[in-house]
């Protein structure tokens, strides 16, 4: 519980006496980052389930009067996102709350909002952190990066990894483009889903500012054209994004529009905070609750790599 022995500056004899503001976690609020990777559903249970079916293969051509090939769609892979609930909160004593001079006790209420916010970054960006080295919540066994997702339908295997890792440069940025662009369906269509981010951890923000935004290419000094901005068919690829709770220095990562991907959460219970009083001792309580579930159901339209 916290007492006012606790803030002695602020609340007892030896409080400061020309104190102007009480420092407390100041920065501002900023959107999601989260949310710019995550196909964001809500939930009304306590999980949810996908399930994938392979649609069908290419037509065959006929010679006259010759009859219909009829396909057999195959069930591919299970995935179920199971709701955690996750929560945090604070006690104060009532002298504390009498004497409370400052405002500490709202701004600890704003501190919960803050430590979830920030909990749910570290959550989500670890399916990434930890996709080129864990099966968890797997839905085909492998990785979620990974040079052998196994294509039921047409038999063998794809990948969404470079066929070497390589750190971020204009040569390995295309690569990854033209991989990404080469994904097919599990009967062997081209998805044809359009990359709409690089994805990068702060260590690389300012290169991939450098080869994206550039008017000539970054590499060269004889002003070749930048390609990334007139691509055949796709939308120029210019945009990029620092997510701030990538771990690895030297991953990266192309992905699709959030609505166009697999990679899901699944909102159960929006963050809320409820508050009670302690009859006895009119000490009070509050405390913050959400729940939600998230993970991948298929990994076409994300590319990544380690880095070298």
């Amino acid at each position: 519980m916290m007492t006012r022995t606790q803030f002695t500056d602020t609340q007892l004899t030896t409080m400061l006496p020309m104190i102007d503001e009480v420092i407390m976690g100041k920065f501002a609020q900023y959107p999601d980052q989260w949310k710019r990777v995550f196909n964001v559903k809500t939930s009304t249970r306590s999980n949810e389930q996908t399930t994938g079916i392979s649609g069908m293969g290419l037509f065959n051509e006929l010679n006259e009067g010759g009859a219909v090939t009829y396909d057999q769609p195959v069930q591919l892979f299970d995935k179920t996102y199971t709701h955690l609930d996750y929560a945090k909160g604070f006690k104060v004593s009532h002298q504390l709350i009498r004497d409370d001079k400052f405002g500490i006790i709202k701004r600890m209420a704003t501190e919960l909002g803050k430590s979830a916010k920030e909990t749910r970054e570290i959550a989500h960006a670890a399916l990434f952190n930890d996709g080129f080295t864990s099966t968890t919540g797997s839905p085909d066994g492998t990785y979620l990066f990974s040079a052998t997702h196994p294509q039921v339908y047409a038999g063998g295997n794809q990948s969404n990894i470079l066929s070497a890792a390589a750190d971020l440069d204009d040569d390995s940025l295309r690569l990854m483009l033209t991989l990404m662009r080469q994904q097919k369906d599990q009967t062997g269509k081209r998805v044809r889903i359009p990359p709409k981010a690089l994805v990068v951890p702060s260590d690389l923000e300012f290169t991939a500012g450098e080869i994206l935004k550039s008017r000539d290419r970054s590499d060269t000094a004889n002003r070749a054209v930048n390609a990334l901005q007139h691509r055949d068919g796709f939308p120029a690829f210019t945009d990029f994004f620092c997510w701030d709770y990538l771990t690895d220095a030297d991953a990266w990562f192309i992905v699709c529009a959030p609505e166009d991907s697999e990679i899901r959460h699944y909102q159960r219970e929006e963050p809320d905070t409820l508050h009670d009083v302690d009859f006895d001792t009119r000490s009070a309580k509050t405390a913050m609750w959400y729940a939600e579930s998230f993970g991948w159901s298929d990994y076409i339209g994300v590319v990544g790599t380690p880095g070298a």
